[in-house]
């Protein structure tokens, strides 16, 4: 039987990029990033990696601490476009690191042109769940607040990742 997932929060970051968007591959980016560079765009990064499952899926493996609670998302692409990347994991939440549950996240990142030269990196995540009470439980912990402050972070040291990886300018 097919869960119907309730929307918990969403948030959406931009941050701007000093190039054209077409000088990009999001999809290459992502399923590339090392575990070093995942931990270094977040305080509550704690370990990323990639996987591929029997069925020869790509996933993305990332280990997150936010607000207080521990994640385990295992993302497989839904979307594989240079500009932009659909990603939804069933992910193995630890409210306050004692109660677990599984929650649906959507994660899409685009890459939207300013200019010719110039482009945005928008950030979306979407955490979801088949049970009313998980949005009670998610406003009461102040999940939407935790995730939003996390994504701030995350978004404008992702975009600048991105853009020293493609230009080979890492530390």
């Amino acid at each position: 039987m097919d869960k119907k997932y309730k929307k918990l929060f969403q948030t959406v970051c931009e941050a701007p990029i000093d190039a054209p968007k077409e000088a990009f591959n999001l999809h290459d980016w992502v399923f590339t990033l090392s575990d070093k560079d995942y931990q270094a765009t977040a305080r509550g990064h704690i370990g990323a990696g990639s996987s591929i499952h029997t069925d020869g899926t790509q996933t993305s493996v990332n280990v997150e601490s936010v607000g207080g609670n521990l994640l385990v998302q295992h993302y497989v692409a839904e979307v594989k476009k240079p500009d932009y990347v659909k990603m939804v994991s069933l992910s193995d939440l630890w409210l306050m690191k004692l109660i677990h549950v599984v929650v649906k996240v959507t994660w899409e990142m685009r890459l939207i042109a300013v200019s010719d030269n110039e482009c945005k990196f928008q950030n979306t995540v979407l955490v979801e769940h088949p049970n009313f009470i998980m949005k009670i439980l998610s406003a009461l912990a102040l999940g939407g607040y935790f995730v939003r402050k996390h994504n701030e972070e995350e978004t404008p040291l992702f975009a600048q990742n991105l853009f020293k990886r493609t230009f080979k300018k890492i530390d």
